[in-house]
């Protein structure tokens, strides 16, 4: 019987020192106050809204509108696309009642664009949109213009 409890006590103390933690699919160690699917990695590599639709991306020449330069940046979040500059401002006084703050782009086809936010960092700009169509079911057309 002795040796019985021996061997469940080493068992134990064996069990115990190994280390049991869970490691993500980066790679990186998980501790009890991580959330499960959680990892400094994952939030560079994916979205922080999940996007059901696919993300529409269309590169484009912009110029001046009204002989103002667009904003600097490479990637557009577009949250209107209208062919009369007339219907591009009204649009933008709909969606500053929402709490945008947006410029009207020109492309070179004579199109306008409403703009809410102009970036050089892609993962930042789709981010973006998948917030804006997760808040605001409206804009859920929200596409990404980017800049030739």
């Amino acid at each position: 019987m002795k040796r019985v409890i021996f061997l469940f006590a080493a068992v134990m103390i064996i069990a115990a020192s190994c280390d049991v933690s869970k490691t993500s699919l980066f790679g990186s160690k998980k501790t009890e106050k991580e959330p499960e699917g959680t990892s400094i990695k994952a939030s560079v590599l994916m979205p922080a809204t999940p996007i059901s639709v696919p993300i529409k991306e269309v590169e484009e020449k912009l110029v001046p509108n009204e002989n103002q330069e667009p904003s600097p940046g490479k990637y557009f979040v577009i949250i209107g696309s209208f062919r009369d500059p007339s219907n591009a401002k009204d649009h933008q006084a709909l969606i500053r009642n929402d709490g945008f703050t947006s410029e009207v782009l020109k492309n070179d086809a004579g199109l306008y664009r409403v703009s809410v936010k102009a970036t050089d960092d892609i993962v930042e700009a789709r981010n973006e949109i998948g917030r804006i169509r997760t808040r605001f079911p409206a804009y859920s057309d929200t596409w990404l213009l980017i800049r030739k």
